[in-house]
């Protein structure tokens, strides 16, 4: 029986840190956890995370593919070139990510990691397998210079680990660090809607990329969290798609193919020369959502939902290796059903047939987990 140690202990790390900033908020009076907020970013994060199952071989067939055929040179795999990597990979970060802001194809796959009203842990969850297509794109660079596929995968875990530590509002500045690093002060600023803190701060590692290129700012005005305009729902598919459904309304007010285009590849600022585009209807004023108030039962029903996910997939991982192909299918559908169910509970909305559905795709697995395998 083959585990796959690192989600294991990933996943240990992220909950350990997660309950601790929960408590210490808790125990200083902080109120930085909103239930819908958190349900929404943990959801998220189960969505990336079981789409990286089945992505993360892909990204590596397809590195490997290019470090063999098409790399120019032929990188040694020692310490000192590893942390030469880390850096390379951070330069590449820099520019992934102001991308991922000035182009609206690509900031729909990275808005959701922005939509958050509060700032915590579970914020650094709320991710998107969307967002990895662009990131291959970026980072296809690395194996045609001749780093390997696991070198590359490596450096993307070190930032991803360095940047999780970063969204927190608990740790204050760090003095001198703040000159050379990314530090939570300056990712607090990278988050807030406040129009001085927008596109400033991309940095992974990193501050200095920042500082190089003109987009750094100093957190000095209290950060407001989020995105300039709410939206009028927390859930989950609406998060996932809501912004590219935004963006073929506005491109039916658009007359020319050519403005078409250039709506997706310009910045969520851009005007046309006939004027301001409008928005979807579900685009709210900031600070405009009413959060619901659910029932102890409700609460409980969600709450079980949202930590069912993650059991189901580090036990996935764990068995993944021994699974049939239709058996990883009906996983997966089970997560995605789940997701969209729990998403739906958290906006009042009926989930009977969802729930009829999944309780015979939950016998389907069970069967075939359990007796077809003895």
């Amino acid at each position: 029986m083959k585990g796959d140690k690192h989600l294991w202990i990933a996943a240990a790390i992220v909950f350990f840190v997660l309950g601790i900033e929960y408590l210490y908020a808790r125990s200083k009076g902080k109120k930085i956890f909103r239930f819908q907020n958190t349900i929404s970013n943990l959801l998220m994060g189960v969505f990336d995370r079981i789409a990286g199952l089945f992505m993360v071989p892909l990204i590596f067939f397809y590195y490997q593919f290019l470090y063999d055929y098409v790399s120019i040179f032929t990188v040694p795999n020692t310490i000192a070139w590893f942390i030469f990597a880390v850096l390379m990979s951070d330069f590449i970060w820099y520019f992934y990510h102001k991308s991922g802001h000035r182009i609206n194809l690509f900031w729909g796959a990275h808005i959701i990691h922005h939509q958050s009203e509060d700032y915590n842990y579970t914020v650094a969850l709320n991710l998107t397998p969307l967002q990895v297509f662009v990131r291959v794109l970026f980072w296809s660079l690395m194996p045609i210079l001749g780093f390997t596929p696991e070198v590359v995968l490596g450096t993307h875990l070190v930032i991803g680990l360095y940047q999780f530590l970063l969204h927190t509002t608990l740790i204050p500045k760090l003095g001198i660090i703040e000159y050379f690093f990314v530090t939570p002060s300056h990712h607090r600023v990278h988050h807030g809607s406040n129009e001085e803190y927008l596109d400033k701060n991309y940095g992974g590692v990193l501050i200095i990329w920042d500082r190089i290129f003109g987009t750094f700012a100093e957190e000095k005005a209290e950060v407001v969290y989020g995105i300039t305009k709410d939206i009028n729902s927390r859930d989950f598919l609406t998060s996932v798609f809501h912004y590219y459904r935004n963006l073929g309304y506005q491109m039916k007010q658009l007359p020319s193919i050519k403005e078409k285009l250039l709506l997706l590849v310009s910045g969520p600022d851009w005007v046309p020369s006939s004027g301001e585009l409008s928005l979807m209807p579900l685009y709210i004023d900031k600070g405009t959502y009413k959060y619901t108030k659910f029932s102890a039962l409700t609460k409980t029903y969600i709450l079980f939902n949202t930590i069912g996910l993650f059991v189901v997939i580090l036990v996935f991982a764990y068995f993944m290796s021994q699974l049939s192909i239709l058996n990883m299918a009906a996983i997966g559908v089970f997560v995605m059903l789940t997701l969209i169910i729990t998403g739906r509970l958290l906006e009042g909305t009926k989930t009977t047939i969802l729930e009829i559905v999944r309780l015979v795709l939950t016998g389907f697995i069970l069967y075939n987990f359990y007796f077809l395998q003895m």
